[in-house]
């Protein structure tokens, strides 16, 4: 018997191998249960739901302290904040002047808030990747559980799709297609509040504007107009301090931004989706009573990808910088910074010195950000489409047509173009070379013997290009939220038309003299008893969410 080393126990515990997401939706059911308690037939005749599960079947961690960390960052009062702490320091500069240590402590702020922003980002994408694939799991677990129940039910297997068009969707009288814009912002828990729907909607017409092709045009105008003046400054350190403290500026804005936008759409898909789950545990629950089947829903497990080693790698390094591990460093290189003080007597060069580690890792970071981003979507986008493609298979089972799908509005240029600059920088090989860059960057400044300049040069380049690839992390995310609400509705659609129908199905099996019983010897019960198939598909179906709601 071998035991793994101490060095691959440490590697497990910083960077886990990436496991497969395993989950098994709470089954629902109404099966009586020996204490005559929940599942008895209640005063006015129905039974109550009983919740019967595999133990422990999630891929959810518990969360720690740095979770919460992260959840509150990415909150709207911190976004407040943040902004009124870079007021207070412009207004400071114009009342004491913009001298080069008003510049300096600028870009050293906000080299350090973008590195643990960066950080967070990390620890940000990870939970929402794994938080979304495991309610993706639940959704198929009890798709499998719908589906084997189906079955069950006589001439479902031998029913053929219906071969009519689709009808359209109504939801409480409006198409459910006419606010896809909306989806993420209004879908699974009510109304929200009017200040809520504007911030969110401000929010996503800034995200517009600065994930199009033409921010990134006026972004590099001005980088090409910095170096055009270049020699009115003789390139000295102050010019050089010029665009270190606008782009420092822009990453502060844009990084808290992100972060904020970010956490806003994790936490509308989640309430989506508990929503969507909601309508599924009716839907379980109904046809259970059909069934008298009491099964619990099997685990549903999504395998972990193939991935390269340079892709292991990158893995590695944001589990490792996405971590308290990532923090620890963080107060390491802090405290030895400020240790080193003294000896260099707190000049501009002491200074540059953390703004210069901070910028050099979190320029890595962006483009790790932007690999894994790009990865964990495409792994969802193959998930969303095996729910959609199992949802197709219920509705065929009960003769019903899919529902309209609205078709896909093609891209213009400006997201065109903006989302092959955002593939590009996705690329492993990308991520490789900005390490090599960071290097050769470092041999520069000990060239120089980390002088002021020598500091100067390694930041200058990394931060506006860090600057730019906020941009590209901020129209990724524009791309996977329009993804990920045509996804929802989609998945709100099946389910609020299989719900319908499943629950005109049980309330028919209801007023049967002879349910059908889950014993197959017995004589079963056509399925058209149940409900007439409308062949008039010219009428659209009108299915009322608040009716839903009371149900559930």
């Amino acid at each position: 018997m071998t035991f793994p080393s101490t060095w691959h126990k440490f590697k497990d515990f910083i960077s886990p191998t990436k496991q497969p997401i395993r989950a098994a939706a709470i089954s629902q059911t109404s099966h009586p249960t020996p204490k005559k308690a929940p599942g008895q037939p209640s005063s006015n005749g129905k039974r109550e739901p009983i919740l019967i599960t595999t133990k422990d079947v999630t891929s959810k961690p518990k969360r720690n302290i740095l979770d919460i960390v992260t959840k509150a960052a990415g909150s709207n009062w911190v976004f407040v904040a943040m902004m009124a702490i870079m007021l207070v320091w412009v207004i400071f500069g114009f009342i004491n002047g913009t001298t080069d240590t008003w510049q300096i402590v600028m870009q050293n702020a906000s080299s350090i808030q973008v590195y643990l922003t960066d950080i967070l980002l990390l620890r940000q994408a990870s939970n929402a990747s794994n938080s979304l694939l495991t309610t993706l799991a639940e959704l198929q677990s009890r798709n499998q559980t719908s589906e084997r129940l189906l079955r069950q039910l006589p001439s479902c297997q031998w029913m053929e799709t219906h071969k009519n068009p689709a009808q359209k969707l109504l939801k409480d009288d409006k198409p459910v297609e006419s606010n896809a814009d909306d989806i993420l912002l209004t879908s699974g828990g009510g109304d929200i509040s009017k200040a809520r729907y504007i911030w969110n909607s401000t929010c996503k017409i800034i995200a517009k504007g600065l994930g199009s092709i033409w921010a990134y045009i006026l972004y590099w105008i001005g980088i090409f107009f910095w170096v055009g003046i270049g020699p009115l400054f003789q390139f000295s350190d102050t010019w050089q301090l010029y665009v270190n403290t606008a782009t420092a500026v822009a990453l502060t804005f844009t990084s808290i931004f992100l972060q904020n936008i970010q956490q806003q759409q994790e936490d509308n898909l989640e309430q989506c989706l508990e929503y969507a789950l909601r309508v599924d545990s009716e839907i379980e629950w109904r046809l259970r009573e059909i069934t008298n089947d009491y099964q619990p829903n099997p685990i549903f497990e999504i395998p972990a990808p193939t991935i390269s080693r340079i892709d292991r790698s990158i893995d590695i390094f944001a589990d490792v910088m996405g971590s308290g591990v990532g923090l620890l460093i963080t107060l390491i290189v802090t405290i030895v910074w400020i240790a080193v003080g003294p000896i260099l007597e707190f000049n501009d060069n002491w200074w540059l010195i953390i703004g210069t580690f901070t910028g050099l890792v979190g320029f890595i970071d962006g483009f790790v950000l932007r690999n894994v981003y790009y990865r964990d979507e495409k792994v969802t986008e193959v998930q969303f489409e095996k729910i959609a493609e199992s949802d197709d298979r219920l509705l065929d089972l009960l003769n019903i047509p899919s529902p309209y799908q609205t078709p896909t509005k093609p891209r213009n240029f400006s997201t065109r173009a903006s989302a092959a600059a955002g593939e590009f920088c996705a690329l492993s090989g990308v991520c490789v070379a900005s390490v090599g860059v960071v290097f050769a960057l470092l041999a520069t400044a000990s060239i120089m013997k980390w002088s002021e300049t020598g500091q100067l040069l390694c930041n200058t380049p990394t931060m506006i290009i860090e600057g730019f690839l906020l941009l590209i992390l901020i129209q990724a995310h524009n791309i996977a939220n329009a993804a990920r609400g045509a996804d929802f509705q989609s998945l709100l659609k099946h389910r609020l038309l299989l719900n319908h129908y499943v629950c005109e199905l049980s309330e028919n099996s209801n007023h049967s003299s002879s349910p059908y019983p889950h014993n197959p010897s017995e004589k079963p019960v056509d399925i058209t008893d149940f409900y007439p198939i409308d062949d008039d598909n010219n009428k659209d179906m009108k299915i009322s969410v608040h009716e839903i709601e009371d149900r559930v």
